[in-house]
């Protein structure tokens, strides 16, 4: 059997206990293998995935050498939800695994199905935009809060990232 803990991360996230609803679009997810320097996402391509990151780390790129930027982490069991995802659009950024990963995918059109047959399956999809809100103002607040520069170039250099676009 599969590993649920994409079903944990639901019930850690949601305010109102759906956890029928939970198991359900949780087991709608197929698991997905990534290597170290995989794309997990491609810069300009339309996600089709919203994924969950059971073991491993990512890391959003703003493109390949000399000039990337370090636009966010993501670390094992958090969810990576791309820009693009929800509304149809290519993705700004890349994300990239930085080490070996195993990714538990659910796609754009069973979520779709998800939400036609189980109305109430809103409150979930509601829950995952807050959660990744409030992941997006945390991280601001904490740039804003340490002003020092940091040299995320000589990390990626240590861990030997590099992707091709």
């Amino acid at each position: 059997m599969k590993n649920l803990t994409f079903n944990t991360y639901l019930n850690a996230i949601l305010l109102n206990n759906e956890p029928a609803l939970n198991l359900i679009l949780s087991q709608l997810c197929r698991q997905i293998n990534y290597k170290k320097n995989d794309i997990i996402y491609p810069k300009g391509k339309i996600p089709e995935n919203l994924s969950y990151l059971e073991t491993g780390n990512a890391i959003a790129l703003s493109q390949s050498k000399p000039n990337r930027q370090v636009l966010r982490f993501w670390e094992a069991k958090q969810l990576i939800c791309p820009c693009g995802f929800f509304n149809n659009t290519p993705s700004a950024q890349s994300i990239v695994a930085l080490d070996d990963c195993l990714i538990s995918v659910l796609n754009y059109r069973q979520l779709l199905g998800f939400l036609h047959d189980f109305p109430e399956g809103y409150k979930i999809l509601n829950a995952i935009l807050q959660s990744e809100i409030n992941h997006v103002m945390f991280n601001i607040k904490s740039l804003d809060t340490n002003r020092s520069c940091q040299n995320h170039e000589a990390l990626l250099d240590a861990l030997a990232i590099s992707f091709d676009e």
